[in-house]
């Protein structure tokens, strides 16, 4: 999808991610708590973190959490489409972000965490080792990333995308094909797990989850890396 076709979508994003999630019967906030409380267990060795690049930040559906959950003080959010950090900016007018587009933000080696979801399979092929380095030039020497992903592995998942106008036409990455990817852009593969395995009515199963991050068949998966 192109950056103009993400500026029509971006008043009408959450309605859209609406209808997708309904699958599973829970709602994108949903999932946005959740992966930052994940990500806040497991990364609980480096955190907190004082600032977090959000690539590919969209109409800011994480950014409450990185305050939130984190614990982190500000946010450097990233997004090719204007419209969109413009509804986040509506959104979250208090909060302590700086929203732009990644030609006006010049990543300086310096932020201890990046943090990014279900935005690689929206880059072309092509691109994608560009727009990882970019995040790993943007990150210290010791910098941790959160890379977060749909997996196509799960039958669920490729099906909610079909719903999905903007997801339909994505080209998806296998966990396997998100590896290759990030070692190649040159950083250091931590950990990879799986994560959301039951959807609203086996809610009750959920505190399972932490037990099967190692089976490849959650909705998402989060893959670690450092610089």
């Amino acid at each position: 999808m192109t950056t103009a076709e993400f500026d029509e979508f971006a008043t009408k994003y959450e309605k859209t991610m609406e209808r997708s999630c309904a699958v599973s019967g829970e709602s994108p906030d949903f999932y946005a708590m959740e992966r930052a409380q994940w990500c806040s267990r497991r990364l609980r060795r480096w955190t907190p973190f004082d600032t977090v690049l959000d690539f590919g930040s969209g109409v800011g559906g994480s950014l409450k959490y990185f305050f939130d959950i984190l614990g982190c003080k500000s946010v450097v959010a990233i997004d090719p489409s204007a419209e969109s950090l413009q509804v986040a900016q509506e959104r979250y007018p208090k909060l302590n972000v700086r929203f732009s587009v990644p030609e006006q933000f010049a990543p300086s080696a310096n932020l201890p965490f990046a943090f990014c979801n279900g935005v690689f399979h929206h880059i072309p092929p092509d691109h994608r080792v560009e727009a990882l380095r970019y995040v790993r030039s943007a990150l210290s020497s010791d910098g941790i990333f959160a890379f977060w992903e749909n997996n196509p592995w799960n039958p669920m998942v490729v099906y909610s995308m079909s719903l999905n106008e903007f997801d339909r036409k994505a080209q998806t990455l296998s966990p396997l094909r998100s590896l290759r990817l990030l070692k190649s852009a040159g950083f250091r593969i931590r950990f990879v797990d799986f994560c959301f395995f039951f959807p609203h009515f086996a809610r009750g199963l959920r505190r399972l989850e932490p037990a099967l991050r190692w089976l490849p068949l959650g909705a998402q998966y989060l893959v670690v890396a450092s610089k």
